[in-house]
């Protein structure tokens, strides 16, 4: 039962991509679209399979990948989707955007903060 709900949860994954990715293509562009996520769910994945082999070097014992087959493929997954949302973002679409750049190097929070100060109070 839990081997399904695996094989689900990957088809999922990857049906949660793949839109993306078209939409990005066909557009040329990736504005409007915020990296940051990319960059967190990258580290989350990269985490994820560092942990299963750590485990594994730890143990000297490698079924910990192929006994945890959904996760190590979750995060590879993870890895080889993030990295074409980089190319994309960073190398194939780069010139497309017309934001300028000060928005694209504002971190998250630095823009929470610059959205709650220009806020009018009740």
């Amino acid at each position: 039962f839990f081997y399904i709900l695996a094989f689900i949860k990957l088809a999922f994954t990857i049906c949660f991509y793949v839109p993306q990715i078209l939409l990005n293509r066909k557009r040329q562009s990736t504005e409007g679209w915020n990296i940051w996520n990319v960059i967190l769910d990258f580290s989350g994945g990269l985490l994820s399979l560092l942990q299963i082999v750590g485990d594994s070097i730890d143990m000297h014992d490698f079924t910990g990948i192929t006994g945890n087959w959904a996760k190590f493929l979750l995060g590879c997954i993870s890895l080889f989707f993030d990295c074409y949302f980089f190319l994309q973002h960073y190398v194939f679409y780069r010139h497309n955007r017309t934001l300028d750049d000060s928005t694209h190097a504002k971190m998250p929070i630095t823009m929470l903060v610059d959205f709650y100060e220009n806020q009018e109070l009740v």
